[in-house]
């Protein structure tokens, strides 16, 4: 190879080099701020570590796109719409978040409440996320289908899986009236009631790591289109 072509090949070489090194600079998008407000399964129970629950898992989808991403999460076990307005919302004040994941509901229909009051709570809880979080976006969970737990059975397996169908779509309707995003879990977690074995934990009522990996791949999507639909001004950090 003559001298020339020689140092021509290394230049390129070289200059491709200095593009994959700098590519990553190029192509990183900024980092959105997530908050989860909600309940176990929001809080992840069941789960074998926090790095499993499905609202952490999403999120990691978000953060292999913007790497300075980060998550919050203020969800309590055992809670229903009517304790995170309560408890988990004045925690928005005075804070700024992109993103707002609400997952709740399962609480409500094993507790029985009536169908027309949880959704009124929680278009109750979405108006107050606005007026807390008005840049931010909102993904609204849906209520999964709790009668796919062995522990009901009979009669009560079927009023409980129609009240979370009920809850499921009070969510869905509170959400399009707001022009917020939801995603679909009772019909997630009702296509596994065939494997529930598999998709539930050892407690037979909060999903597993399978589980959890099935809500994680419904919720990503939507958690992705959040992030690019955000404002474009960054957000400043939650005091």
């Amino acid at each position: 190879m003559r001298r020339s072509a020689f140092l021509g090949v290394l230049a390129a070489a070289g200059c491709a080099h200095r593009r994959a090194a700098i590519e990553p600079f190029r192509t990183a998008l900024p980092g959105v701020r997530i908050v989860a407000l909600g309940d176990s399964l929001a809080f992840g129970t069941g789960a074998s570590s926090p790095e499993h629950a499905f609202i952490f898992r999403a999120y990691e989808r978000v953060r292999e796109r913007r790497p300075a991403s980060e998550i919050a999460n203020f969800a309590m076990g055992g809670s229903t719409a009517r304790d995170v307005l309560r408890l988990q919302m004045p925690r928005l004040a005075g804070t700024r978040f992109d993103i707002v994941v609400l997952c709740v509901g399962g609480n409500d229909v094993v507790r029985r409440i009536d169908p027309s009051l949880f959704g009124q709570t929680y278009a109750r809880m979405l108006d107050a996320i606005r007026r807390l979080q008005p840049a931010a976006r909102i993904v609204c969970c849906g209520v999964p289908n709790v009668g796919i737990s062995p522990l009901f059975s009979g009669l009560d397996h079927a009023a409980v899986t129609q009240l979370a169908r009920r809850d499921d779509d009070a969510v869905r309707a509170a959400a399009r009236a707001r022009g917020d995003a939801f995603v679909d879990l009772f019909a997630v977690t009702t296509s596994a009631r065939g494997d529930a074995a598999r998709f539930l934990s050892d407690d037979r009522f909060h999903p597993g790591d399978a589980g959890y990996a099935q809500l994680a791949g419904a919720l990503a999507p939507a958690l992705l289109r959040a992030a690019d639909e955000r404002p474009a001004a960054p957000s400043q950090p939650p005091s």
